[in-house]
């Protein structure tokens, strides 16, 4: 056994890595993933007690990355419930830092109460817009100057309204944060919440758009970090982990 948290961290990354090279378990996750798609398994969570939209093996690899970049702002566009929101500053909060922000063009009433009603309101913003309106994209680029920033993409998962976003976006991504471009499997299994009809689907989807992102100027200083994917294993962002490198 390991003698420090070090030398465990370093075998399980190699554990990772050696997992990700056979085959039989990828084959066995992507039919796995059918089911849990199937069964309306991202629906089943909630974080105190508000619903989190989010997969368990995601949330653990983003606490792991909040925990390890501690950012000052953490963007989220596409709130829902508020789960997420509170999930996120739940983490700040035993850092000692930092301020959740929370877009969303229509914030239900319920949303409202959720986080009003919670301790932790004071490290959440809740602001009502589309999240590629110019002028809150002004606010936001001025709030993040010199701060670290960490970006989850959750609302529409169109194509064209994504890879706006990522364009937008991005450039408030510090060096060594992400920008999380979420629900990426829409292209794999159609969608993820089957009790919802929805514009979007394979060809048009928050993976295409994170694909075209990568190819333009300002998605050259990203990365698809593959590892904390990996370590995920079941992921609704697969390829949507964006890591900024320079």
């Amino acid at each position: 056994m390991p003698d420090t948290i070090k030398e465990y961290l370093l075998e399980r990354n190699e554990q990772t890595r050696e997992a990700s090279r056979t085959p039989d378990l990828e084959v066995a996750t992507h039919h796995f993933m059918e089911h849990l798609v199937k069964a309306n398994y991202i629906k089943r969570f909630t974080w105190a007690g508000v619903p989190i939209i989010q997969m368990p093996t995601d949330l653990m690899i983003i606490q792991e990355i909040i925990w390890e970049i501690k950012p000052d702002i953490i963007i989220e566009t596409g709130v829902a419930w508020g789960g997420s929101l509170l999930f996120y500053a739940s983490i700040l909060n035993g850092i000692g830092n930092g301020e959740v922000i929370g877009i969303d063009i229509d914030i239900r009433g319920h949303t409202y109460d959720a986080i009003r009603t919670n301790p932790l309101r004071s490290r959440i913003c809740l602001i009502e817009s589309d999240s590629t309106d110019q002028q809150l994209i002004a606010t936001l680029t001025n709030d993040c100057l010199n701060k670290k920033v960490l970006i989850l993409l959750d609302s529409n998962h169109q194509h064209s309204h994504v890879i706006q976003e990522l364009i937008l976006y991005a450039p408030l991504v510090s060096v060594g944060s992400y920008i999380i471009v979420n629900d990426t499997a829409i292209e794999f299994y159609h969608h993820l919440d089957k009790a919802q009809d929805r514009p979007w689907g394979k060809g048009n989807s928050p993976w295409t758009a994170g694909q075209e992102f990568l190819k333009t100027e300002m998605g050259q200083n990203f990365v698809i970090d593959s590892e904390v994917e990996q370590r995920a294993l079941i992921t609704a962002a697969p390829g949507g982990w964006l890591r900024r490198i320079k």
